[in-house]
C-alpha cells in the first residue's frame, strides 16, 4: 500500500492498493472489491445489498466493474459507493474501460462522509412477517373451526332426516 500526495485532494492523502492486496480481502467479514480502478470496502453494505450478499461475495477481492455494469446500476447506486471508498488501484494493475462512473463525493474526507446507515428493514420485516404469519394462522384456524361446525351440522341434519 502506498500513498499519493495529490494537491487536488484536500482532505486526506489517497491510498494506493495493489490487486494482490485487494485479493486478500474476499471473506464475508472483510470484503473489498475494485470498481473502475477504485478500491471499496463493502463489508458493512453486504447485508443491505438489494441483489443479495452472494452477489457481492462472488465479486470479493477482484475487479467487479464488469459485473457492476452488467446489472445496469443507476447513478444513485454509483453514489452509494462513496462511503466505502478506500483508495485507488495501483497503476500497474489498472484496466481501461470504455466509460467510467464515479461517486460525486469520491475523494471526500472519511470524517465528512458518514457511512450509509444500516437499514432496520430486516428486523422490521421480520416483525411484520411474524405478525402476518400469526394473523394468517389465526384466520386459518377460525376458518377450520367454521368449516368443522358446518360439516357437523350437515351430518346431524342428514341423521335427523333419516331417523324421523
Amino acid at each position: 500500500m502506498a500513498t499519493i500526495n495529490n494537491t487536488t485532494e484536500k482532505y486526506r492523502p489517497r491510498q494506493l492498493y495493489s490487486l494482490q492486496e485487494v485479493r486478500k480481502h474476499d471473506t464475508p467479514k472483510d470484503l473489498w472489491m475494485v470498481i473502475y480502478n477504485r478500491v471499496y470496502d463493502v463489508t458493512a453494505f453486504a447485508g443491505d445489498h438489494p441483489g443479495g450478499v452472494e452477489v457481492l461475495f462472488d465479486c470479493g477481492g477482484v475487479d467487479a466493474t464488469e459485473a457492476f455494469e452488467d446489472v445496469a446500476h443507476s447513478d444513485d447506486a454509483v453514489n452509494m459507493l462513496a462511503p466505502y471508498f478506500l483508495g485507488d488501484l495501483d497503476r500497474s494493475d489498472h484496466r481501461s474501460y470504455t466509460s467510467e462512473r464515479h461517486p460525486k463525493d469520491h475523494y471526500a474526507s472519511m470524517k465528512e462522509i458518514r457511512p450509509i446507515p444500516r437499514k432496520r428493514k430486516s428486523k422490521h420485516k421480520q416483525q411484520l412477517d411474524k405478525a402476518f404469519i400469526e394473523k394468517v394462522t389465526i384466520g386459518l384456524l377460525v376458518c377450520l373451526a367454521v368449516i368443522s361446525i358446518i360439516i357437523y351440522v350437515c351430518i346431524q341434519k342428514f341423521k335427523w332426516a333419516y331417523h324421523v
